[in-house]
């Protein structure tokens, strides 16, 4: 179903009620490829801090936990 609507609206990805020429289109949204580039290198600066906080921790935590410990 969102897939017929998103099929229907093409190329609007929001419509104005107020006028036309103020709805955002795929065209009008997109960008250059300067900031594609910037945006897919934090991607992977990100991710990377991500996977290290992720490992550290899983580290941190690594082992059984004593079954003498009650709640």
């Amino acid at each position: 179903m969102l897939t017929s609507v998103t099929f229907g609206m093409y190329p609007y990805i929001l419509v104005s009620t107020t006028d036309p020429a103020l709805s955002l289109t795929v065209f009008n949204a997109a960008t250059d490829s300067y900031g594609l580039t910037a945006g897919f290198a934090w991607f992977g600066i990100g991710f990377m801090l991500v996977l290290a906080y992720q490992t550290y921790v899983y580290s941190l935590f690594w082992g059984k936990t004593p079954s003498d410990d009650a709640h």
